[in-house]
């Protein structure tokens, strides 16, 4: 239980404010900061957090910032002995290097909650995000067992599920399963803006599919690029192998047989994979 506990939420984005949202009410004392008065007096004013805050009076402290900026901020962070500090950050090896220099005392935990919706800010968060997300945690040199129970704790509190993984594991896991698509999806866009601009009647032949494939082009450009930028090797490793596949699916074009066989296989793999783990909402 989290009850005990005051709750420093720095950034009140989409991440961190449905994060403050979830955890409305279950807190000892529930305070933030942003680089947006507006988005803080609105959470005050709506109740969402109890009011502005500092990290050094919490014994939670959580970073909901860009990736790449998390690693910069950990050392100008005032905190006191005994405060467990957690991130948001879509990328792990980078930000638990950076957890690991913490003060002696100060406990730490990485996280990725493995949620989100294609568009970003405060205005667009909502309480019901983490329910029934798995939130990766990846241990530190500063987790302690009391780091691990009060991770676990905050995590279930807001709904989603705790699955600890190493911190290398995770980066190369997820540059496939979350990272890749990003990728993915701005380059369809970036090909679909250059036809568009000689063709106008693209965008009005566009359904589903097409809405689908790029719906994560809608994700604001700072967070991505923090995503992009601290795994950027295991990002390049995993198109390239993408690569590999276009290239002989593109192949098997002149043989339609052979391409009916292994697009029926990977049928069956999607198939499978929604049976087991489900089919989460686009949105």
């Amino acid at each position: 239980m989290i009850d005990s506990f005051s709750i420093h939420i720095i950034g009140l984005g989409l991440m961190g404010g449905s994060l403050a949202m979830a955890l409305r009410g279950k807190g000892q004392r529930l305070t933030a900061e942003d680089i947006n008065p507006a988005v803080l007096h609105q959470a005050t004013a709506s109740g969402v957090i109890d009011g502005i805050g500092e990290a050094h009076d919490a014994d939670i402290v959580v970073l909901a910032v860009p990736a790449d900026i998390i690693p910069d901020q950990l050392p100008t962070l005032d905190l006191k002995p005994g405060t467990l500090v957690i991130d948001l950050g879509s990328t792990k090896t980078r930000i638990c290097n950076a957890l690991d220099d913490l003060p002696e005392g100060v406990l730490a935990v990485g996280g990725h909650p493995m949620c989100g919706l294609a568009e970003n800010g405060y205005a667009n968060a909502t309480g019901k995000l983490y329910q029934g997300a798995r939130f990766v945690l990846c241990e530190t040199d500063r987790t302690t067992s009391e780091a691990r129970t009060r991770a676990e704790a905050l995590v279930q509190a807001c709904g989603a599920e705790p699955l600890w993984m190493e911190r290398e594991r995770h980066d190369h896991l997820t540059a496939l399963a979350s990272h890749l698509p990003h990728l993915l999806s701005f380059a369809l866009m970036s090909l679909a803006m250059e036809e568009a601009a000689q063709d106008a009647a693209l965008f009005e032949l566009a359904a589903g599919g097409f809405d689908g494939a790029t719906r994560l082009a809608r994700t604001d450009a700072a967070m991505i690029v923090g995503m992009f930028g601290t795994n950027a090797d295991e990002l390049r490793a995993v198109t390239e192998s993408l690569r590999d596949h276009l290239d002989r699916l593109e192949q098997l074009l002149d043989d339609l047989p052979r391409l009916y066989d292994e697009l029926d296989v990977i049928v069956a793999a999607r198939r499978s994979y929604t049976a087991q783990y489900g089919e989460r909402l686009i949105t």
